[in-house]
């Protein structure tokens, strides 16, 4: 498990991004040295408009505005878009801030492909091991087994 040594684990989605640094605790079990890797807390961002819906974006206190389908199609898709490509952004820029040497990461499948994508070929570099799967609202003390 020495490939969690100075590691984050980043699990997002298009409404929420959880950062966490994995660190290793030791402690002694039966007279033997067991040594476990845990994550802890270093960031948690939500993405507002990730969340919203589109009808609440694109309509004022009387109603829908006059938008055809297609419109409205092309506004959701800019919003990911740039949901993904703030992602993108605030993965390398809390990579760069925790000094990070490895990157853990879980996205969700429909997006996955885009986010990476959108990733820079230095923050590629750190990552080790990148799952399609949306672990935000998993509970930390779990995290680790999906990426071993």
């Amino acid at each position: 498990m020495k490939q969690f040594e100075n590691a984050l684990l980043i699990v997002a989605d298009l409404g929420e991004l959880k950062v966490f640094r994995v660190v290793r605790k030791e402690g002694i079990f039966d007279n033997e040295l067991k040594i476990s890797y845990v994550p802890e807390p270093v960031t948690d961002l939500d993405y507002i408009a990730g969340h919203r819906k589109l009808q609440d974006l694109v309509s004022d206190e009387a109603g829908r505005f006059g938008h055809s389908h297609g419109e409205a199609h092309n506004l959701e898709s800019e919003i990911k878009q740039r949901t993904i490509k703030d992602i993108a952004t605030d993965i390398a820029t809390i990579s760069e801030h925790e000094k990070a040497d490895k990157l853990l990461l879980a996205f969700p499948k429909e997006h996955f492909q885009e986010l990476m994508e959108k990733l820079s070929p230095e923050i590629k570099s750190k990552i080790i091991k990148a799952i399609e799967a949306d672990l935000v609202k998993t509970h930390r003390d779990e995290l680790l087994t999906y990426f071993k």
